[in-house]
Parts: structure tokens; C-alpha cells; sequence
């Protein structure tokens, strides 16, 4: 397993990780719209030294959906520290992530679904399908964002997990019926985004830098796109 350092500033909540074999350090701060004024200082105080002199093999970050304004920072660190340190990047969904957390947790078990969902404001939902397994969590359609009414009735009992319950009351008839339970929401957790990189790059799934780029799901065309980088 590569040494990992991690970035998440898709919610409120900002994260850094960093991984060396079995050791784990965190650092998270519940700071809505403060993101891109203590993401570096947070950096530096989880590696002081640099991310050479800590041996970073592999950057992750969570790719969204989440904030337009936190997926954007999220990626251009990742870009940024990418290209000067010429390290490969991983980008991971933050519902995976939150699926990936209360796996963890036990608030669903191998052999049932998560249906996650996030509040994404503007009366509508991030939300995503995963089937929980022994080994980690498996996403059984893309992640989509849309009204709470227009989600789907599961073909199957479902945990639904995150903030997105909040809308339970505007689902359409059925979807109801078929929630098993729903655990408190919690936020992304940066260390089931170092538990998620870890496994995309024992698949291989690694990028470059310019690779590293947010996933809206929302219309963006008002936002302009992230422009790549060049190497120093």
C-alpha cells in the first residue's frame, strides 16, 4: 500500500490525512466557506516537512459531488502538489465515501444496499446506490443529483444514509417503504477516503495531474472549468 495523502473539501467539513502503512493521522475542522483559508495550514501542520520528505506516494481527494467551491479546491491542491511533487492522483466520490463510513461503522452490513444521500441545497439530493460487501463498498449505478421526489424506488431494501434524509417526507410513494433503517447522517470521513484510495490503487486507477478535476453532477456551466496546470 502506497503512502497516501488525502484531501477532502467537498462539505463543511475540511480534511487532511495521511497514511504510512499502519499509521494513520488526521486533521478535520468544521469550517463552512473557510476552506481555502486553512487548507494549507492544515497541510502543513500534518506533514511540516513536506510531502517528499514524508515519502507521499499517491494524492487523493474527493472528486465530489459536494460544494462547487470546495470540489474546486480540493482539486486544485491536488493538481497543484501533483505536479510539483510528480506524484499520481486518485479521485473518489463522496458518496462512496460516506457509504465507505458507515460500513465502517456497522450502520449497514455486507449483503445490504446504502442508499446514500446528500443534501445538495436548491431542494435537491446527491444520491447514490452501493451494495456494502466484506471487503468494501461496490457502486451499483453512477451517482445523480435531483429532486427528492424523482428518486427512485429502490428494487431492494435499503439503508439510506447522510444529510439528504432530511427530504424523506417529499420522497415519492415507495421509496418509504423500502428503507430498512437510517443511522444518524455523518459527514465524509477523510479516513474512508484514505481507505478508498488505498483500494483504487491496488485496482490501478491512478491519474495525472491535469486528470484531476472536480465531478459536479449539478449544470456547472456557470462555473468556469478547472484549467490544467502545467508542470513546473
Amino acid at each position: 500500500m502506497p503512502n497516501i495523502l488525502a484531501i477532502d473539501t467537498a462539505t463543511d467539513v475540511c480534511s487532511v490525512g495521511f497514511q504510512r502503512g499502519a499509521s494513520v493521522n488526521c486533521i478535520s475542522e468544521n469550517i463552512p466557506r473557510q476552506h481555502s483559508q486553512r487548507l494549507f495550514g492544515m497541510l502543513s501542520e500534518l506533514l511540516p516537512n513536506g510531502l517528499r520528505e514524508h515519502g507521499v506516494e499517491l494524492l487523493a481527494y474527493n472528486h465530489g459531488p459536494g460544494s462547487f467551491t470546495g470540489l474546486r479546491i480540493a482539486a486544485s491542491a491536488a493538481q497543484g502538489l501533483a505536479f510539483s511533487n510528480g506524484l499520481p492522483v486518485t479521485g473518489i466520490s463522496t458518496l462512496a465515501c460516506l457509504a465507505e463510513g458507515a460500513r465502517r461503522r456497522a450502520e449497514v452490513v455486507p449483503g445490504e444496499v446504502a442508499l446514500v444521500l446528500l443534501d445538495a441545497r436548491l431542494d435537491e439530493v446527491y444520491w447514490g446506490s452501493y451494495a456494502i460487501e466484506e471487503d468494501g463498498v461496490r457502486p451499483l449505478a453512477a451517482d445523480a443529483v435531483c429532486p427528492p421526489a424523482d428518486i427512485p424506488v429502490p428494487a431492494t431494501p435499503v439503508v439510506a444514509v447522510g444529510s439528504g434524509l432530511q427530504y424523506r417526507t417529499a420522497f415519492v410513494d415507495g421509496v418509504e417503504d423500502k428503507i430498512l433503517r437510517s443511522p444518524s447522517p455523518a459527514w465524509p470521513d477523510v479516513l474512508d477516503l484514505l481507505t478508498l484510495a488505498g483500494r483504487s490503487w491496488q485496482g490501478g486507477q491512478r491519474l495525472s495531474a491535469q486528470q484531476a478535476i472536480p465531478v459536479y453532477l449539478h449544470d456547472a456551466s456557470g462555473w468556469s472549468k478547472l484549467a490544467p496546470r502545467e508542470p513546473r
